[in-house]
């Protein structure tokens, strides 16, 4: 059977641990893996699906690469591993594991990645990029695609194969949205077989203003979500949402009224 291999990028485990353990444990066990990069190793009921080897990872660096690339290695130990979603701590599934396993690989029958929302951030990541690549190769001419992407086991194979010689490119220890860019810029350069989709995960970029009055253009967290945000999220397309924080105020039922 061909499985989903769920790539969890965090500090520890899930801001919402309840949810994704129901998630987990009421679908079927047999369709899917999962793989989880701790920074902290303070216990969690997800603890025995934490990998080995952690890189010590900052925001914005090519550390975030490195990261995911120790899941690809540790998920393709399992032959039946043939999807890869890459997932955050703030995550939250708009579906329960089933409808999501079928979704992901029917909506997702090679590597895709998604445009981001926003055109400001594609500009400014692009500027913040040119500082942090490293002549002669022309990466610092991509723009950022939304780092949250679906790719497939014989694509796990080439990332890991070919870090060594990309990852050379690019400026280490300094935040360069490395994440944003890496994946589908050496899959360009490669011509590896992908595509341009709906993203898995839904993120709010709307404009928000912080106490000072500066305009903000990060995505906003989560004060409370409901079934009206889960309802038109899921119409949009999307697997999940993102930035659903500890104290965020759940009364969505993701488990429920399923629709596709």
């Amino acid at each position: 059977m061909e499985k989903v291999a769920f790539l969890n990028l965090t500090s520890n485990s899930f801001n919402q641990n309840h949810i994704w353990k129901k998630f987990f444990d009421n679908g079927n066990k047999n369709s899917f893996n999962l793989y989880i990069h701790a920074k902290d190793n303070r216990p969690s009921i997800f603890s025995d699906h934490c990998i080995k080897n952690v890189i010590p990872t900052g925001w914005g660096h090519f550390s975030l690469v490195e990261a995911t690339i120790e899941m690809m290695k540790a998920a393709l130990e399992d032959e039946e591993n043939e999807y890869f979603t890459l997932i955050s701590e703030s995550h939250f599934p708009l579906y329960d594991l089933d409808t999501t396993v079928s979704l992901i690989k029917e909506r997702y029958p090679k590597m895709t990645f998604s445009k981001h929302f926003s055109f400001h951030t594609k500009v400014k990541s692009q500027r913040i990029l040119k500082k942090g690549v490293i002549a002669p190769h022309p990466f610092d001419k991509y723009n950022a695609v939304c780092q949250f992407f679906i790719w497939r086991r014989s694509d796990a194979i080439t990332f890991i194969e070919t870090l060594e010689e990309y990852s050379k490119y690019f400026v280490k220890n300094e935040p360069i949205l490395a994440d944003e860019f890496y994946f589908w810029a050496v899959a360009r350069d490669l011509k590896m077989d992908f595509d341009f989709g709906i993203a898995t995960t839904y993120s709010d970029w709307s404009i928000k203003m912080n106490e000072n009055g500066v305009q903000m253009r990060t995505p906003i967290a989560y004060k409370e979500f409901n079934r009206g945000m889960l309802d038109t999220y899921r119409n949009l397309g999307h697997i999940y949402v993102r930035k659903i924080m500890t104290p965020t105020l759940v009364t969505a039922d993701p488990f429920k009224l399923n629709f596709i």
